[in-house]
């Protein structure tokens, strides 16, 4: 779940680049990069680290140009490091940039595909250097001698693309001097927005991966990106092009709004803050008016579900966990042990209000079960009588391959368990779930790929990967053993 960013028309576009990552960092945290065009040549600069870690004012500086594209990333797929660090830039023929957000099942396929076209070997473990090596290849086969790129080259490389490439993926790119291009996968599993303001050059155009990078940038919204769509916008000209290449049942990550997305974004045109409070209202009818004091949210992303849920079952809601600010996401962290040591610094109770009560906690989700045991512990420990945890969203029990970071069954805390046996494992008194159902009425949306609770996964191929890509994704975070909690 990366967050990517791409800007045709604007001044300063590097700030602006830069001011957008921003308001992406909750989307990925090991690194950070931006590339822009200045008609003539392209600029880069990446590192690992934050974005603030990552750019500096200097950098912003020498990123010339009014187009350009940018990335934070969330590793799914290869090491933290600056090798699979995004965006990635190929400078012959074309000049092409691009970042991704999203995860390719078929890596493998793609790199002998390339091999066999005698395209030069991949250097990283980064799938899109995968499909921005197939994009460029299959441009130069378009346009053999030409160096004039049109908007029906784009659309007939896109189509290639689409067919090739098996997975999750919203994309924005440079294509060198020419303009920019977005598309995103057929069935949409990745978010991708669409807008524009007027400045002193004109239109400019924005994608993001959330609305919240359009509205803090003074963007108007104008619509998602469809899935299996194209869209080219030409540099000079600002000439718009856009192709549906693909028409498929849709299939949404429900994540985004249980957990991933800001709350102040829309995605597909529903909002997540929304979607968030009626997560709260469903789980209050799965509720059994057990004799409670207050119910309390893990902070942050709880906090919505856990307001609605106590105005619905008319119990006091407090704030019984103070998060350390300076502590980034723990769920997206590569490693356990990082993840393990990362829950110590980054909550602790308000004893006054924790002490001799019986307390509802209130979380978005239990996924590998870390961050809930220690909480509950930590209750305990500063007096609670009573801990009864409630989660907005179903039981996790299937590897998502499809871009988030929990590759393997065996790390899922309901993985091999049962709901009782899960709360006996957390220390809970007792453990309430959110339906299915319950997701899809507070979304709004049944088109959604919920592979992670009922292990139905969209794309034709997906389970006979699972185990090989768990197995790769092990070795990248360096865990030999297995690591449930």
């Amino acid at each position: 779940m990366c967050g990517i960013i791409g800007i045709l028309n604007s001044e300063n576009v590097s700030q602006t680049i830069y001011g957008g990552l921003l308001s992406l960092q909750h989307r990925g945290q090991d690194s950070a990069g931006i590339v822009t065009h200045n008609g003539e040549k392209v600029f880069v600069k990446k590192n690992t680290g934050l974005v603030t870690q990552a750019i500096s004012a200097s950098d912003l500086d020498m990123l010339s140009g009014d187009m350009g594209i940018g990335h934070v990333r969330y590793t799914t797929a290869g090491a933290s490091d600056l090798q699979n660090a995004q965006p990635f830039v190929i400078t012959y023929p074309f000049g092409v940039a691009m970042a991704s957000n999203g995860n390719t099942i078929n890596y493998p396929e793609l790199k002998k595909y390339l091999k066999d076209k005698g395209h030069v070997e991949l250097t990283s473990k980064c799938d899109l250097e995968a499909i921005l090596g197939l994009f460029i290849h299959e441009l130069t086969e378009e346009m053999g001698e030409s160096q004039d790129i049109e908007a029906k080259h784009i659309f007939k490389v896109a189509e290639k693309v689409m067919t090739l490439v098996k997975g999750s993926y919203s994309l924005v790119g440079l294509v060198g001097k020419h303009g920019i291009v977005a598309m995103r996968d057929p069935l949409g599993i990745k978010p991708l927005s669409f807008g524009k303001k007027n400045s002193k050059k004109g239109t400019s155009y924005i994608f993001a991966s959330e609305t919240v990078a359009l509205d803090t940038l003074g963007y108007d919204f104008i619509r998602d990106v469809e899935p299996g769509e194209v869209i080219f916008i030409e540099s000079k000209t600002k000439a718009l092009h856009t192709k549906k290449i693909v028409h498929a049942k849709h299939a949404h990550c429900m994540f985004e709004w249980i957990y991933f997305a800001r709350p102040d974004s829309t995605i597909n045109e529903r909002g997540v803050c929304e979607a968030r409070l009626n997560l709260g209202r469903e789980l209050a009818k799965l509720w059994d008016k057990k004799n409670i004091d207050s119910v309390i949210p893990t902070p942050d992303t709880s906090r919505t579900a856990a307001l609605t849920f106590a105005e619905a079952t008319g119990i006091k809601y407090r704030e019984g966990l103070i998060k350390n600010r300076y502590v980034a996401r723990t769920f997206i962290m590569p490693k356990q042990s990082l993840r393990a040591d990362a829950v110590k610094n980054k909550l602790n109770a308000i004893r006054s209000e924790v002490n001799e009560k019986r307390l509802a906690l209130v979380d978005d989700s239990i996924v590998r079960g870390t961050t809930s045991k220690k909480i509950i512990k930590l209750l305990r420990k500063a007096g609670a009588e009573e801990v009864h945890m409630l989660s907005s969203c179903p039981p996790i029990t299937s590897p998502c391959i499809y871009g988030i970071d929990m590759p393997t069954k065996d790390e899922l805390v309901a993985g091999n368990r049962t709901v009782e046996e899960v709360r006996k494992e957390l220390n809970a008194d007792t453990l309430t779930y959110q339906t299915a159902e319950g997701i899809k009425k507070a979304i709004g949306c049944s088109d959604l790929c919920m592979a992670c609770l009922n292990g139905e996964y969209p794309i034709e191929g997906s389970k006979d990967v699972i185990e090989k890509m768990g197995g790769v994704r092990k070795k990248e975070r360096g865990e030999t053993t297995d690591s449930k909690l």
